[in-house]
């Protein structure tokens, strides 16, 4: 995902201003719990600062924050950690090269992070899986009740799905284990870094995931497969399994912050392949 896509809500009759703090408030305002325990704090910047644009992302990279000065905005709002560890903490890097540049970049520029993990998660519909099923023309499948279950309305080929993933999220490639001429009716989405779940207990006929241990569900699924059961397994990677939700929190956060221009911002996968 290599583009840069733009959301601006109309500006009102009155000019309104936003801080970040009220962005944050706006963006917990649609959840039925807001956690005492969560990773989704401020992790740069003030609250108190005025908000002269929104990017949005998967990762706040050094690339994406240089595309946030650029785009003359100051607050990212991004879904997983800028420091390399989920729960942010510092300590550990304080004398690493590329975390004092990182947080040099932060500072001079006055950026604020903002992390928005849990509480995506937790927003119903899940921010994350409705924006990767937006991009595949599946979101009249999701259910609050069942969130990262699915069943589809009709029998649809494993290969086929795969085609579909692989346009929608502009990847090259899918790791697969399984039979790409199995029938596809119900689907297991746990996408980013997660556990599959309890494979024994649910039997879908495909689990889509970003990446896991391979020590453990994979392993289960392919044994699995040598038995008999129907489980397949696709695994698309972790940042570019959540980055649609990112940009669909672009979407749904734009009308809430009238006047204010919100930018998505992809950081992309990491890896080349080869």
């Amino acid at each position: 995902m290599k583009i840069t896509t733009y959301y601006t809500a109309p500006t009102p009759a009155t000019s309104a201003t936003f801080t970040v703090q009220d962005v944050i408030k706006l963006a917990l305002s649609e959840n039925e719990t807001v956690r005492a325990q969560t990773v989704d704090k401020l992790r740069s910047g003030s609250p108190e600062q005025q908000v002269t644009g929104i990017v949005t992302t998967m990762f706040p990279t050094i690339e994406v924050i240089n595309k946030t000065i650029a785009a003359g905005a100051n607050m990212i709002i991004a879904h997983e950690t800028p420091f390399f560890n989920n729960n942010d903490e510092t300590e550990w890097l304080k004398d690493d090269d590329v975390y004092k540049f990182k947080r040099d970049l932060l500072e001079k520029n006055k950026i604020a992070i903002w992390r928005f993990h849990d509480h995506w998660h937790g927003h119903r519909p899940d921010g994350i899986i409705y924006g990767c099923l937006l991009k595949m023309g599946w979101e009249k499948f999701y259910k609050n009740e069942d969130r990262q279950l699915l069943t589809l309305p009709q029998p649809e080929k494993l290969s086929s799905i795969v085609a579909r993933l692989k346009k929608a999220l502009d990847i090259p490639s899918i790791r697969l284990v399984g039979n790409m001429d199995a029938q596809i009716t119900t689907v297991f989405f746990c996408l980013g870094f997660t556990g599959i779940g309890n494979i024994s207990k649910l039997k879908p006929d495909l689990v889509i995931n970003g990446e896991t241990r391979e020590t453990e569900n994979t392993e289960q699924i392919r044994d699995g497969l040598s038995i008999g059961e129907k489980t397949n397994l696709l695994t698309l990677s972790h940042s570019v399994s959540e980055e649609p939700g990112m940009v669909y929190c672009a979407q749904w956060i734009a009308p809430k912050v009238p006047g204010l221009k919100v930018t998505s911002i992809p950081s992309g996968t990491p890896f080349q392949y080869l």
